[in-house]
């Protein structure tokens, strides 16, 4: 009478016939001829090779290699959005691995980020956002202090430089706006071309004004 072991290994599978990993098959105490007892989702196969990013899966005679990102972070090459994978298999060309830069768009030809053409006005628009608001009060004092023009001088400067629409609007904010912002194209152009203020001063009044005028 032949001695068959007690248990045997055997390949657990999930449902897509992924390879999940080792389990044991036990002899089947009823049976004399070696029969194994095989778990659900199991079959008698060697072990697979474990290959860093890919997953086996079992196509009924050998393993097969499927590309693994579960769990990545990758980029979309249009908006560059960030995506999480939870899907298997090779990730579809309109994505990468690769986190865009700031003010970049995808360029297939070098495989990588480049800057935009537009890269410095757009870093100077977010420049100009994030630098916040100040009261009328703030500002109109802080360029009074440095620039000797009150309000009634920035008023008559506007009227005698400025034409139409951009007349204006720069004319309503100065006597009568609650705050001011350098994302508001009208003003940004007042104080940077009209008063001839240059970009970087602007910045460092606009903060010390805000520092100064709590």
């Amino acid at each position: 009478m032949a001695n068959y072991s007690l248990s045997k290994p055997v390949c657990q599978l999930d449902e897509n016939n992924y390879f999940v990993g080792m389990t044991v098959a036990d002899l089947d105490p009823l049976n004399t001829n070696g029969n194994y007892l095989i778990p659900r989702l199991c079959i008698i196969a060697d072990e697979p090779e474990l290959k860093a990013g890919y997953i086996p899966q079992w196509l009924g005679n050998a393993w097969k290699y499927i590309e693994d990102h579960r769990g990545e972070t990758v980029y979309s090459k249009q908006t560059g959005e960030r995506i999480r994978i939870s899907e298997l298999g090779a990730l579809p060309d309109d994505l990468t691995t690769q986190a865009p830069l700031p003010y970049s768009e995808w360029s297939e030809k070098a495989g990588t980020w480049i800057e935009v053409s537009d890269a410095d006005e757009l870093r100077l628009l977010d420049k100009r956002k994030n630098a916040g608001m100040l009261n009328r009060n703030q500002i109109l004092t802080q360029i009074e202090l440095e620039h000797g023009e009150n309000k009634e001088k920035l008023v008559e400067i506007a009227e005698r430089e400025l034409t139409g629409a951009h007349l204006v609007k720069v004319r309503n904010t100065i006597m009568e706006a609650q705050t001011f912002t350098l994302g508001n194209d009208d003003i940004w152009q007042f104080f940077s071309e009209t008063l001839n203020i240059d970009q970087d001063r602007l910045f460092r009044l606009w903060e010390e004004a805000k520092n100064n005028y709590n």
